[in-house]
């Protein structure tokens, strides 16, 4: 049996870094999952897929093989899964020379969701996708993580079997005031011990929104601003950032930064993962500080036990995380460093 062009071509794209296309070569480009491309992973790309001779190859470390070596190296899967799983695909045409994908992909990205979701919290569907695994996956995830009873979750999470990026990952929409979806994360729910998939991507050329900003309440006088939103799931007026970073002055993207200024008399109060846990939340948290913003602060007995939110209710099988248990132990400048000095590794 010989690969369908399609199959190759969806793996590419899930498996290689920053992948694109190229048209008039017939080449696909991106990062090599195998050496990672040292310090340009990201920023280069030396990976080749040579649609015409059907082989890959890696300008930086110099791998060169077939397309089903190069999908058993990167995937873990053997041979006879591959061809297994090839049988059954069917996500574009196999006469792939003809399309342009730099349109398919700009039609897939100016859409709401990742082509085709699956709501996985709507019964009707999931009872005719039950015997996906991936479906299968995606539901023990969402079980395990009790994002499925969460009290502030989103209105919907989806999985995609089909899309080039998000494809085989759950998929947590971001929704404006109106409820209307205009930023996504995906999440892996795979996990490949040999090669460090990334664990978040966002919508390609979409600006990053907060996450539950349409969920904010007014008789909580707070709104926490968390990093990531499956930790919001568990926090009532918790929205999520989708990343901070420390080094920067701005804490919000623009549009993040009007959708908050919609709330003006509420406290911002900014919750991190465990900085007795996380050295990266640690020194976000000192800078914060440093930076005049009022941030919550692990409380010891808490703090060395839990790595987040997610995590404490998981172990103490709760829905929610108490807000005054945040506001409690939530400080600003001055107070906020001498509590943090606290936190030896």
């Amino acid at each position: 049996m010989i690969l369908p062009e399609a199959y190759i071509v969806q793996k590419f794209y899930q498996y290689a870094g920053r992948p694109k296309y190229n048209r008039l070569a017939k080449t696909y480009q991106g990062g090599c999952p195998i050496c990672r491309e040292g310090k340009s992973w990201g920023k280069k790309r030396r990976l080749f897929y040579v649609t015409t001779d059907n082989f890959l190859h890696c300008h930086n470390c110099g791998w060169h093989s077939s397309p089903m070596n190069w999908i058993v190296e990167v995937s873990n899967m053997t041979v006879s899964e591959v061809y297994k799983e090839a049988e059954d695909y069917d996500l574009i045409p196999d006469d792939i020379s003809d399309i342009n994908l730099n349109d398919v992909i700009k039609k897939v990205f100016n859409s709401s969701l990742p082509e085709d979701s699956i709501n996985l919290f709507d019964e009707g569907q999931i009872s005719y996708y039950k015997a996906n695994p991936i479906v299968q996956t995606a539901l023990n995830y969402i079980k395990k993580r009790k994002l499925d009873t969460a009290i502030n979750r989103p209105n919907g999470l989806y999985v995609s079997l089909k899309d080039k990026t998000h494809k085989n990952r759950l998929i947590i929409p971001f929704y404006d005031a109106n409820s209307k979806i205009i930023f996504y994360q995906s999440r892996t729910i795979i996990e490949n011990r040999k090669f460090n998939l990334p664990k978040y991507l966002g919508k390609v050329n979409s600006d990053r929104s907060l996450f539950n900003i349409n969920k904010i309440k007014e008789d909580i006088d707070q709104i926490f601003i968390i990093e990531g939103p499956i930790d919001a799931f568990f926090v009532e007026n918790g929205v999520a950032v989708a990343g901070i970073n420390e080094s920067s002055d701005n804490l919000f993207t623009a549009l993040q930064n009007q959708q908050i200024l919609r709330f003006p008399f509420h406290e911002r109060v900014i919750a991190l993962d465990s900085q007795w846990q996380d050295s990266a939340s640690l020194k976000k948290t000192r800078v914060l500080l440093e930076k005049g913003h009022k941030v919550f602060i692990w409380p010891k007995k808490f703090g060395e036990k839990f790595k987040d939110f997610n995590d404490m209710c998981i172990n103490l099988n709760i829905e929610k995380v108490p807000t005054k248990f945040i506001t409690d132990n939530s400080y600003k400048g001055l107070e906020g460093l001498v509590n943090l000095s606290q936190i030896r590794y």
